[in-house]
């Protein structure tokens, strides 16, 4: 090899690889700084370094093709991000929810389900005042006497109609009855009847994904236990396990229904951290989800899985 070549690639390492300065170089390789500088140049044209810029929008788009193809879903939306901040993440994650569902809730004539969480309640609080037609808001649950407003159903789901100018249509009972007896009683009656109408016609559900954390803060508020050492996450509250099995001990809850969700024409799941990777993952596999909304970072970590 031509010993200027030799040359060449010992000051692209210095510079490329390890980071030194040209100043730096000089002084290790026994050269001046302006010889340093045309090396590097050199290297760069005689091809020993070749500089490969990625655009951004290319990698989040083949990154969407591969997340379909692994996990088997519709569609796929990743965000690009600047840094690994999981606050910076989460913004950019809601703001891309936000671009991408908006088109759609402007078709009009939809019938829209929104779930609960700290993902959501984001999500709801971001969205522009866009005016749309014909479309309706309601509930994925009945109402919960939590103090946290990401846990307010009804509210949720107001909050959302407002800002797109829809109907809003409330759930007038609970979550959670005492005893199955009440669930029996309030199933009959018309308010319930109502929602569970709309449960059976979902255009688009916009959800959360919850992981082991959530369940640990607030399963008994909701009648689950924690004692169900291989649950992973949640999708409106539907239990699942790491292979997206559902497990199902919600007798008295009064909720959407897993087949509900899974004759949706749309569900759409927000979500993104290193802390929700393994249950995104689990969650993708439940047949309850067919969009992801996520970043990059995510989503490279679901396909290393």
């Amino acid at each position: 090899m031509e010993e200027s070549k030799i040359l060449m690639a010992e000051a692209a390492v210095l510079y490329y690889d390890k980071k030194c300065t040209q100043q730096e170089i000089a002084q290790i390789m026994g050269l001046s700084r302006q010889t340093v500088s045309k090396l590097l140049n050199d290297a760069i044209r005689e091809r020993v370094v070749e500089i490969r810029i990625h655009d951004p929008q290319k990698d989040c788009a083949e990154l969407e093709r591969m997340l379909c193809s692994r996990f088997g879903i519709e569609d796929a939306s990743v965000c690009g991000v600047s840094c690994t901040n999981n606050t910076t993440r989460q913004t950019m994650t809601i703001r891309a929810a936000v671009n991408y569902v908006l088109p759609l809730l402007e078709q009009g004539n939809l019938n829209i389900a929104i779930s609960w969480g700290r993902t959501i309640r984001e999500f709801v609080n971001q969205i522009s005042h866009v005016p749309t037609h014909g479309n309706l808001v309601y509930p994925l649950f009945g109402a919960t006497d939590q103090d946290d407003s990401c846990f307010s159903s009804n509210e949720m789901a107001r909050a959302l109609a407002e800002k797109i100018g829809a109907k809003f249509q409330p759930a007038w009972f609970p979550y959670r009855t005492d005893n199955h007896e009440d669930r029996l009683l309030l199933a009959k009656t018309s308010y319930f009847k109502k929602i569970q109408a709309l449960w059976d016609c979902i255009d688009i559900a916009l959800v959360g994904i919850g992981n082991t954390h959530i369940i640990e803060l607030f399963g008994e508020t909701f009648g689950y236990s924690f004692r169900q050492t291989n649950v992973v996450g949640d999708i409106a509250t539907h239990f699942f396990d790491k292979d997206g099995a559902i497990q199902s001990f919600h007798a008295n809850n009064m909720c959407v229904s897993e087949a509900n969700l899974k004759q949706a024409k749309k569900v759409i799941a927000i979500a993104c951290g290193d802390d929700k990777v393994c249950a995104i993952s689990s969650a993708l596999k439940t047949g309850l989800v067919n969009t992801l909304i996520t970043d990059e970072y995510t989503a490279k970590q679901l396909l290393e899985l």
